[in-house]
């Protein structure tokens, strides 16, 4: 029985709606319907109003244009009666014709060429007397077939003043043949202006326009937006375009003609029409609200069902990561805490692996990010076989990942570290590709290493760094000692940044010399940085931490800037300025356009290319074959010198100078420290300097300390030394004192010091 009245009261509800909706919206048609009828045939009388009253204006234009025409074509009869020679008297005509009509700007009688011979201007000159008239060459050609006295009119053109005008000329015929011309240039504003009854214009609005161009009235700046309403066109020259003249009635006409049973139709017959319809509807409807309230609590129950399964899911989605469906950071963080928890009831040793891959930056560059993508979802599988189900695995983002075990004791986990990094022997395979990567882990105790979960992981983070630094594919421990140098590298971060902004840093340079004849040839440009506090901190430590915290790129971009302004200025004392040395890190070479803002840079400063030699190290260039050999070719294209510092530690490999546009061999000053007496040392550095030789590469002695060790570098054909022998590092104003005066190590015995 309640379903049935359920029914019903949902029938009379649905019932009430229709009726009510159909008479609201009968009555808003006929009420709309009404008002437009309304509003139609005032439209119609305010248009057969403007018809009137703009056919009156056009007879008052017309019969003055015409009154016009044939006073100017009087003026011609007499020119031609009485010879075009007599000034006096036309000047008195044109004076008479002007007073009648003072919005004609200038009467001008032109001779049989279209001379101006005499004119009579209120004003503003066409053409001056004695020089042609400025008429458009098409009327020149309506001129030369009104022999028989047709009057040619001209289109609007506008005059300096910004108003347009219409140039009237007549022919002046003598004996059947034209003598001359008579030109009467009239402004279109001002004769409209004259020629409008005051009446009219006070009921009408009046816009003339040729083409585009609005010429009445000057200037059009009336900021009401009026329904123009065609008049009547006048033809001037037979050509396509024509005067047109457009009405509109007046704001005052069209309050006297507007009437108000529009709008009271309007607004009455709506508001009546939605009283009816409420009055259908509350009539009707008495049943209608329990219904209602069923079908609300119905509707609510399942808004909260929907509510709690999408709570549900990005409660997921917050905390997993999309790709992997590994926990995320914040995920991995709610559950290790949750594990925690339990781990002080279970026992047990607790730790935290921090898993970083080594080098998957290139995999990604060099691939693309969709293989990238395919070996990170591999991971978690490679793991699982290392690991137990209660073990923790999850994503903390990029290629870094969270292992949360527990074991017995350290030996355990230790050894499931060793066994997790050989799981990355094998190869991956994805595709048509296969991988062969390795992977570094920090390892983090509880709770020696910290008892809350971020003070594990920024600890795992930091033996991370450390098996990082130690050559990757391992493990290590955080010790304290880790947590100091941690502490260390971030206050010298800041105060790198610090620095920056304080000016603290200054270049230095250090002179490169021939071998030949101790010729100054280049500089290697040095960073120094006398912190705040009154030490010098040495280069190698805030240089490493710069390029651990992405700091580099402003260090190198500082000492680019001072180096080129320095080397702009010595341009000027000398004709063969010293290049640069400058040493470029890894960072810097990995920057989209590094290339381009070198080049920006030495356009900026009037540098030639070659003046600046780039130093890179042997790590630099194994990071990313394919990249940097186009970064370098990019660079050696450019015109700049690219040097390989430090060679013959490190990844030394001939194929580096074979493939990449090397010009200068950088001979490392281990090599360079025990020459004198180092056999093998002898040796090595021959042949560097013999193979750069053949390969048609310069090479660079670093740390050249004594005349023995210049002499053998002599013999062996090196080309350039640089040390102590010859200078320390010295600021700019040293360097030009080197090039206004002979340096000290081109004398007979050059001083040398030692470290």
């Amino acid at each position: 029985m309640s379903v049935i009245s359920s029914l019903k009261s949902s029938g009379r509800f649905e019932f009430a709606a229709l009726i009510a909706g159909l008479l609201l919206t009968l009555s808003l048609v006929g009420t709309v319907w009404f008002y437009h009828g309304l509003k139609a045939a005032e439209m119609v009388a305010v248009e057969r109003h403007i018809e009137n009253l703009s056919s009156y204006v056009r007879l008052d234009i017309l019969g003055s244009v015409n009154e016009q025409t044939l006073a100017q074509q009087r003026m011609a009869v007499r020119l031609a009666r009485d010879g075009v020679e007599d000034e006096h008297a036309w000047r008195g005509d044109a004076l008479l014709f002007q007073s009648h009509y003072p919005f004609y700007r200038s009467l001008a009688v032109l001779d049989a060429d279209l001379h101006t011979r005499w004119l009579e201007s209120t004003g503003i000159v066409p053409a001056r007397q004695g020089r042609p008239y400025p008429i458009d060459a098409r009327y020149r050609s309506a001129l030369a077939g009104a022999a028989d006295g047709d009057l040619v009119v001209t289109r609007p053109q506008r005059l300096t003043d910004g108003k347009f005008a219409l140039d009237f000329i007549k022919p002046i015929i003598a004996e059947g043949e034209p003598v001359g011309y008579l030109a009467a240039s009239l402004s279109v504003p001002d004769a409209i202006g004259a020629m409008v009854s005051d009446v009219f214009r006070d009921k009408l609005k009046l816009r003339v326009t040729f083409g585009d161009q609005i010429i009445y009235p000057y200037p059009f700046g009336d900021s009401v937006q009026y329904q123009w309403l065609q008049g009547f066109m006048l033809d001037v020259d037979g050509e396509v375009d024509s005067l047109s003249f457009d009405f509109a009635i007046s704001e005052s006409s069209r309050r006297q003609l507007e009437s108000v049973l529009p709008p009271v139709a309007l607004w009455g017959g709506g508001a009546m029409s939605l009283l009816l319809a409420i009055v259908a509807f509350l009539g009707l409807n008495a049943t209608y609200q329990t219904r209602v309230l069923v079908t609300s609590n119905r509707n609510l129950e399942r808004e909260i069902r929907e509510r709690e399964l999408a709570e549900q899911e990005l409660e997921y989605l917050v905390t997993h990561d999309p790709l992997t469906g590994l926990p995320n950071r914040t995920g991995s963080t709610r559950y290790l805490e949750r594990m925690l928890e339990d781990h002080d009831a279970d026992g047990g040793q607790f730790a935290l692996l921090f898993l970083d891959l080594d080098q998957f930056k290139d995999i990604n560059d060099s691939l693309g990010h969709h293989l990238g993508d395919q070996l990170l979802c591999e991971i978690p599988r490679r793991l699982a076989g290392a690991l137990k189900d209660r073990d923790f695995v999850g994503r903390h983002g990029g290629d870094e990942f969270l292992i949360a075990v527990t074991r017995n004791d350290h030996e355990q986990i230790e050894q499931l570290a060793a066994n997790i990094l050989r799981a990355f022997d094998t190869g991956f395979a994805i595709k048509d590709h296969r991988f062969f990567i390795s992977a570094s882990m920090g390892i983090s105790y509880y709770p020696e290493s910290g008892r809350t979960v971020s003070e594990l992981i920024q600890h795992a983070d930091a033996a991370l760094f450390k098996a990082k630094s130690s050559g990757r594919n391992q493990f290590a421990v955080f010790t304290r000692e880790m947590f100091s140098q941690a502490q260390h590298r971030l206050n010298l971060s800041r105060d790198i940044r610090h620095a920056l902004d304080a000016g603290q840093f200054r270049v230095v340079y250090q002179p490169i010399v021939s071998s030949a004849d101790l010729s100054l040839r280049g500089l290697e440009v040095l960073l120094r940085w006398e912190h705040e506090d009154g030490y010098m901190v040495p280069p190698q430590e805030f240089i490493r931490v710069a390029e651990e915290t992405g700091v580099i790129g402003r260090l190198g971009e500082f000492a680019m800037e001072q180096a080129l302004s320095d080397l702009a200025h010595w341009k000027k004392l000398t004709s063969a300025p010293p290049w640069l040395a400058v040493n470029i890190s890894g960072a810097q070479v990995r920057e989209n356009g590094f290339a381009e803002k070198l080049s920006v840079l030495l356009h900026q400063y009037r540098i030639e290319p070659a003046l600046l030699h780039l130093e890179i190290t042997e790590e630099i260039l194994i990071e990313n074959l394919t990249r940097n050999r186009r970064m370098l070719k990019k660079i050696d294209e450019i015109g700049m010198r690219i040097v390989v510092d430090d060679f013959g530690v490190g990844y030394s490999s001939l194929a580096y100078l074979k493939n990449f546009p090397i010009s200068v061999v950088k001979i490392d000053r281990g090599f360079v420290q025990d020459l004198a007496v180092d056999h093998e040392d002898q040796a090595i550095t021959r042949t560097i300097c013999s193979l750069s030789a053949d390969l048609g590469m310069l090479t660079v002695a670093e740390g050249v300390e004594s005349r023995q060790q210049l002499e053998l570098l002599r013999q062996f054909k090196c080309s350039y030394a640089q040390g102590f022998l010859f200078s320390r590092p010295v600021d700019a104003s040293a360097v030009e004192a080197m090039l206004n005066e002979r340096p000290s190590w081109q004398n007979e015995e050059p001083a040398g010091m030692s470290t």
